[in-house]
């Protein structure tokens, strides 16, 4: 009698796909995701995947010259990387622009410019150099939700003019000794925390009669 063949038994294994020699050799290498998004760009790469197995063979062939072309190096805080940081960061259009007005060798720079110079101080901080940051803290400049400027810059775009800072003077004690430009920055917190769908503060601006100037955060 012939032996049976069991429907397990029928099953081929799985294989494990392997990793290519190319993709080893970008994973074991400096370069970074980032670096990896640039040259799919560059070089019109469908896949992120296919510009990692590119680099790994640049590394492989001894031919990173051909990633320098495309400004993609093994320095740890090229532009892009630093681009990179800043987009995962709590830092805001807003705090771009006070870093602007803030330091005198930032102020003809572009906006991605700026962009990576914040997040190169990141960058820097994550290696132990916190210096960066702490000069930023300084100008009011940080990852927090609502620093000064933010406030203000929110005041200013909700429609709110001075007509608002007289009434708010007016009806909040709190607010009755408080100069103009602090009672601004409260208003323009009232909008964020607004924005952010707190009904107290939707209430709390329309006592005043400012009806409007925010939208839901996405």
């Amino acid at each position: 009698m012939p032996n049976r063949t069991t429907a397990a038994q029928s099953v081929a294994p799985r294989s494990t796909p392997t990793r290519s020699v190319e993709r080893k050799a970008f994973w074991h290498s400096p370069y970074t995701n980032a670096d990896a998004k640039v040259v799919q760009e560059k070089k019109g790469l469908k896949t992120l995947d296919l510009a990692k197995d590119f680099i790994g063979s640049a590394v492989l062939n001894k031919q990173e010259g051909e990633l320098q072309k495309l400004g993609v190096t093994r320095y740890r805080f090229d532009d892009h990387d630093c681009l990179t940081r800043f987009q995962r960061s709590g830092f805001t259009d807003s705090d771009v622009a006070q870093a602007k007005k803030s330091f005198s060798f930032l102020k003809g720079a572009s906006t991605d410019e700026v962009k990576g110079y914040l997040g190169l101080k990141l960058r820097n901080a994550e290696v132990g150099y916190k210096g960066g940051l702490e000069m930023l803290q300084q100008h009011g400049i940080t990852e927090g939700k609502y620093d000064a400027h933010e406030m203000m810059d929110a005041f200013k775009s909700s429609g709110m003019g001075d007509r608002h800072v007289r009434d708010a003077k007016a009806r909040f004690g709190f607010l009755r000794d408080s100069s103009a430009a602090e009672v601004k920055q409260y208003l323009g917190l009232k909008v964020l925390n607004a924005k952010d769908g707190y009904a107290f503060a939707k209430d709390f601006l329309k006592q005043i009669g400012a009806n409007g100037g925010w939208s839901a955060r996405s």
